[in-house]
Protein backbone atom coordinates (compact mmCIF):
# COMPACT_ATOMS: atom_id res chain seq x y z
CA UNK A 1 0.00 0.00 0.00
CA UNK A 2 2.76 2.44 0.96
CA UNK A 3 4.70 1.53 -2.18
CA UNK A 4 1.68 2.26 -4.37
CA UNK A 5 1.07 5.62 -2.68
CA UNK A 6 4.73 6.57 -3.11
CA UNK A 7 4.74 5.57 -6.77
CA UNK A 8 1.50 7.44 -7.39
CA UNK A 9 2.93 10.58 -5.75
CA UNK A 10 6.05 10.37 -7.88
CA UNK A 11 3.95 10.00 -11.04
CA UNK A 12 1.78 13.00 -10.14
CA UNK A 13 4.88 15.14 -9.57
CA UNK A 14 6.46 13.86 -12.77
CA UNK A 15 3.43 14.68 -14.91
CA UNK A 16 3.04 18.11 -13.33
CA UNK A 17 6.61 19.01 -14.23
CA UNK A 18 6.29 17.36 -17.65
CA UNK A 19 3.16 19.33 -18.51
CA UNK A 20 4.78 22.61 -17.56
CA UNK A 21 8.02 21.87 -19.42
CA UNK A 22 6.43 20.57 -22.62
CA UNK A 23 4.04 23.51 -22.77
CA UNK A 24 6.66 26.19 -22.05
CA UNK A 25 9.17 24.80 -24.54
CA UNK A 26 6.49 24.16 -27.20
CA UNK A 27 7.45 20.49 -27.54
CA UNK A 28 6.39 18.54 -30.58
CA UNK A 29 4.54 15.28 -31.04
CA UNK A 30 7.34 12.78 -30.59
CA UNK A 31 9.08 14.56 -27.71
CA UNK A 32 5.76 14.85 -25.84
CA UNK A 33 5.08 11.13 -26.32
CA UNK A 34 8.56 10.21 -25.13
CA UNK A 35 8.12 12.23 -21.94
CA UNK A 36 4.48 11.34 -21.21
CA UNK A 37 4.44 7.67 -22.24
CA UNK A 38 7.83 6.17 -23.14
CA UNK A 39 9.85 7.24 -20.07
CA UNK A 40 7.14 6.19 -17.54
CA UNK A 41 6.66 2.91 -19.43
CA UNK A 42 10.39 2.20 -19.28
CA UNK A 43 10.43 2.96 -15.55
CA UNK A 44 7.44 0.70 -14.88
CA UNK A 45 8.90 -2.11 -17.00
CA UNK A 46 12.22 -2.01 -15.14
CA UNK A 47 10.56 -1.64 -11.75
CA UNK A 48 8.35 -4.72 -12.26
CA UNK A 49 10.83 -6.69 -14.41
CA UNK A 50 8.28 -7.06 -17.21
CA UNK A 51 9.04 -10.10 -19.40
CA UNK A 52 10.33 -9.13 -22.87
CA UNK A 53 7.64 -11.17 -24.63
CA UNK A 54 4.90 -9.32 -22.76
CA UNK A 55 6.39 -6.00 -23.84
CA UNK A 56 6.74 -7.24 -27.42
CA UNK A 57 3.13 -8.48 -27.49
CA UNK A 58 1.79 -5.17 -26.15
CA UNK A 59 3.94 -3.32 -28.70
CA UNK A 60 2.35 -5.31 -31.52
CA UNK A 61 -1.08 -4.56 -30.03
CA UNK A 62 -0.16 -0.87 -30.05
CA UNK A 63 0.78 -1.07 -33.72
CA UNK A 64 -2.64 -2.55 -34.52
CA UNK A 65 -4.42 0.19 -32.55
CA UNK A 66 -2.31 2.81 -34.34
CA UNK A 67 -3.31 1.49 -37.76
CA UNK A 68 -6.95 1.43 -36.74
CA UNK A 69 -7.01 5.00 -35.42
CA UNK A 70 -4.66 6.70 -37.84
CA UNK A 71 -5.74 4.67 -40.86
CA UNK A 72 -9.39 5.64 -40.47
CA UNK A 73 -8.41 9.21 -39.59
CA UNK A 74 -6.40 9.51 -42.81
CA UNK A 75 -9.09 8.00 -45.03
CA UNK A 76 -11.91 10.11 -43.60
CA UNK A 77 -9.93 13.27 -42.84
CA UNK A 78 -10.85 13.16 -39.15
CA UNK A 79 -7.61 14.77 -37.99
CA UNK A 80 -4.11 15.60 -39.19
CA UNK A 81 -0.99 14.73 -37.20
CA UNK A 82 1.75 17.29 -37.75
CA UNK A 83 5.24 15.99 -37.03
CA UNK A 84 8.79 16.56 -38.14
CA UNK A 85 8.76 13.75 -40.68
CA UNK A 86 6.25 13.22 -43.49
CA UNK A 87 6.90 9.48 -43.70
CA UNK A 88 3.75 7.33 -43.80
CA UNK A 89 3.66 3.56 -43.32
CA UNK A 90 1.83 1.98 -46.28
CA UNK A 91 1.13 5.55 -47.40
CA UNK A 92 -1.48 5.77 -44.63
CA UNK A 93 -0.24 6.01 -41.05
CA UNK A 94 2.27 8.74 -40.10
CA UNK A 95 5.38 7.01 -38.77
CA UNK A 96 5.60 9.37 -35.80
CA UNK A 97 2.00 8.70 -34.78
CA UNK A 98 2.62 4.97 -35.06
CA UNK A 99 5.48 5.37 -32.57
CA UNK A 100 3.40 7.64 -30.31
CA UNK A 101 0.46 5.24 -30.06
CA UNK A 102 2.73 2.24 -29.47
CA UNK A 103 4.35 4.11 -26.57
CA UNK A 104 0.91 5.03 -25.24
CA UNK A 105 -0.44 1.47 -25.40
CA UNK A 106 2.64 -0.04 -23.72
CA UNK A 107 2.40 2.58 -20.99
CA UNK A 108 -1.31 1.91 -20.43
CA UNK A 109 -0.77 -1.86 -20.15
CA UNK A 110 2.05 -1.47 -17.62
CA UNK A 111 0.13 1.16 -15.67
CA UNK A 112 -2.80 -1.24 -15.36
CA UNK A 113 -0.59 -4.11 -14.15
CA UNK A 114 1.33 -2.05 -11.59
CA UNK A 115 -1.44 0.09 -10.07
CA UNK A 116 -4.67 -1.81 -10.71
CA UNK A 117 -3.62 -5.46 -10.76
CA UNK A 118 -1.16 -7.46 -8.67
CA UNK A 119 2.05 -6.49 -10.48
CA UNK A 120 2.71 -10.16 -11.28
CA UNK A 121 3.00 -11.19 -14.93
CA UNK A 122 1.39 -14.41 -16.10
CA UNK A 123 3.71 -17.31 -17.06
CA UNK A 124 1.65 -18.13 -20.15
CA UNK A 125 3.35 -19.30 -23.34
CA UNK A 126 5.25 -16.49 -25.01
CA UNK A 127 4.11 -17.58 -28.45
CA UNK A 128 0.50 -17.67 -27.28
CA UNK A 129 0.87 -14.07 -26.14
CA UNK A 130 2.54 -12.86 -29.29
CA UNK A 131 0.40 -14.84 -31.75
CA UNK A 132 -2.93 -13.28 -30.80
CA UNK A 133 -1.68 -9.72 -31.05
CA UNK A 134 0.16 -10.38 -34.31
CA UNK A 135 -3.07 -11.73 -35.83
CA UNK A 136 -4.98 -8.72 -34.50
CA UNK A 137 -2.54 -6.23 -36.02
CA UNK A 138 -2.39 -8.00 -39.38
CA UNK A 139 -6.20 -8.17 -39.49
CA UNK A 140 -6.46 -4.42 -38.81
CA UNK A 141 -3.95 -3.62 -41.58
CA UNK A 142 -5.83 -5.87 -44.02
CA UNK A 143 -9.21 -4.33 -43.19
CA UNK A 144 -7.85 -0.80 -43.50
CA UNK A 145 -6.22 -1.76 -46.81
CA UNK A 146 -9.50 -3.17 -48.15
CA UNK A 147 -11.36 0.00 -47.18
CA UNK A 148 -8.64 2.20 -48.69
CA UNK A 149 -7.92 0.42 -51.96
CA UNK A 150 -10.82 -1.95 -52.69
CA UNK A 151 -14.01 -0.59 -51.09
CA UNK A 152 -13.05 3.08 -51.23
CA UNK A 153 -16.51 4.04 -52.49
CA UNK A 154 -18.07 2.98 -49.17
CA UNK A 155 -18.40 5.94 -46.82
CA UNK A 156 -19.22 5.35 -43.16
CA UNK A 157 -20.82 8.42 -41.55
CA UNK A 158 -19.66 9.36 -38.06
CA UNK A 159 -16.65 7.08 -38.54
CA UNK A 160 -14.91 8.35 -35.39
CA UNK A 161 -17.85 7.26 -33.24
CA UNK A 162 -17.91 3.90 -34.99
CA UNK A 163 -14.20 3.48 -34.33
CA UNK A 164 -14.73 4.06 -30.60
CA UNK A 165 -17.67 1.67 -30.71
CA UNK A 166 -15.39 -1.00 -32.17
CA UNK A 167 -12.94 -0.63 -29.29
CA UNK A 168 -15.55 -0.63 -26.52
CA UNK A 169 -17.69 -3.30 -28.17
CA UNK A 170 -14.67 -5.56 -28.69
CA UNK A 171 -13.67 -5.18 -25.03
CA UNK A 172 -17.16 -6.04 -23.81
CA UNK A 173 -17.37 -9.01 -26.20
CA UNK A 174 -14.02 -10.30 -24.90
CA UNK A 175 -15.22 -10.07 -21.30
CA UNK A 176 -18.50 -11.86 -22.05
CA UNK A 177 -16.95 -14.61 -24.21
CA UNK A 178 -14.25 -15.33 -21.64
CA UNK A 179 -16.71 -15.08 -18.74
CA UNK A 180 -14.51 -12.46 -17.08
CA UNK A 181 -17.25 -9.89 -16.66
CA UNK A 182 -17.32 -9.86 -12.86
CA UNK A 183 -18.34 -6.87 -10.75
CA UNK A 184 -14.90 -6.50 -9.05
CA UNK A 185 -13.05 -6.61 -12.37
CA UNK A 186 -15.50 -4.24 -14.07
CA UNK A 187 -15.12 -1.82 -11.18
CA UNK A 188 -11.33 -2.07 -11.42
CA UNK A 189 -11.23 -1.51 -15.18
CA UNK A 190 -13.51 1.52 -14.87
CA UNK A 191 -11.25 3.02 -12.19
CA UNK A 192 -8.26 2.35 -14.41
CA UNK A 193 -9.93 4.02 -17.40
CA UNK A 194 -10.64 7.15 -15.37
CA UNK A 195 -7.10 7.45 -14.01
CA UNK A 196 -5.35 6.44 -17.25
CA UNK A 197 -7.28 9.11 -19.16
CA UNK A 198 -5.29 11.80 -17.35
CA UNK A 199 -1.89 11.30 -19.11
CA UNK A 200 -3.67 10.97 -22.46
CA UNK A 201 -5.65 14.10 -21.61
CA UNK A 202 -2.39 15.95 -20.98
CA UNK A 203 -1.15 14.79 -24.38
CA UNK A 204 -4.38 16.04 -26.00
CA UNK A 205 -3.98 19.40 -24.27
CA UNK A 206 -0.41 19.73 -25.54
CA UNK A 207 -1.41 18.53 -29.01
CA UNK A 208 -3.96 21.34 -29.21
CA UNK A 209 -1.85 24.02 -27.48
CA UNK A 210 1.34 23.24 -29.40
CA UNK A 211 -0.63 22.51 -32.61
CA UNK A 212 0.63 19.10 -33.70
CA UNK A 213 -2.80 17.53 -34.02
CA UNK A 214 -5.51 19.36 -35.94
CA UNK A 215 -9.09 18.17 -36.28
CA UNK A 216 -10.62 18.76 -39.67
CA UNK A 217 -13.85 17.04 -40.77
CA UNK A 218 -16.05 18.74 -38.19
CA UNK A 219 -19.37 17.74 -39.78
CA UNK A 220 -18.50 14.09 -39.07
CA UNK A 221 -18.29 14.63 -35.31
CA UNK A 222 -21.30 14.25 -33.04
CA UNK A 223 -20.25 17.48 -31.28
CA UNK A 224 -17.22 19.71 -30.84
CA UNK A 225 -15.76 21.86 -28.10
CA UNK A 226 -13.52 24.89 -28.54
CA UNK A 227 -10.03 24.23 -27.19
CA UNK A 228 -7.03 26.52 -27.69
CA UNK A 229 -8.51 28.02 -30.83
CA UNK A 230 -9.49 24.80 -32.54
CA UNK A 231 -12.54 22.54 -32.49
CA UNK A 232 -11.91 19.29 -30.65
CA UNK A 233 -14.49 16.53 -31.28
CA UNK A 234 -16.41 15.07 -28.38
CA UNK A 235 -15.30 11.66 -29.64
CA UNK A 236 -11.69 12.58 -28.82
CA UNK A 237 -12.70 13.12 -25.19
CA UNK A 238 -14.57 9.80 -25.14
CA UNK A 239 -11.50 8.06 -26.61
CA UNK A 240 -9.47 9.16 -23.58
CA UNK A 241 -11.55 6.67 -21.54
CA UNK A 242 -12.39 4.12 -24.25
CA UNK A 243 -8.77 3.31 -25.15
CA UNK A 244 -7.66 2.42 -21.58
CA UNK A 245 -10.83 0.34 -21.19
CA UNK A 246 -9.92 -1.62 -24.33
CA UNK A 247 -6.22 -1.98 -23.48
CA UNK A 248 -6.82 -2.99 -19.86
CA UNK A 249 -9.41 -5.59 -20.87
CA UNK A 250 -7.36 -7.13 -23.67
CA UNK A 251 -4.26 -7.18 -21.50
CA UNK A 252 -6.04 -8.88 -18.58
CA UNK A 253 -7.73 -11.56 -20.68
CA UNK A 254 -4.98 -12.39 -23.18
CA UNK A 255 -1.78 -11.53 -21.33
CA UNK A 256 -2.53 -11.85 -17.65
CA UNK A 257 -4.59 -14.15 -15.42
CA UNK A 258 -8.15 -13.30 -16.59
CA UNK A 259 -9.14 -12.03 -13.13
Amino acid sequence: MHRTVLLFSIIVLYYTLALWSLFVFDAGMLVSALVLFAVPALALARFTVAPPMVLLSVTVLGAGVAFLLEGIAHMYGLWYSIGIMETRVFNLVPLEMLIVIVFQVVFLALLYEVFFDDGIYSPRSAWQRFGFFAVFSVAVVVLIGIQRYVADSIFLPYSYLWMIGILVGSALAILILHKSLSVPFFDRIIDFSLIAAVPSGIYLFLASANVYKVFGYTQEYIATISFYGQSVPLEEIILLFALPFFIGTVYEVYLDDKL
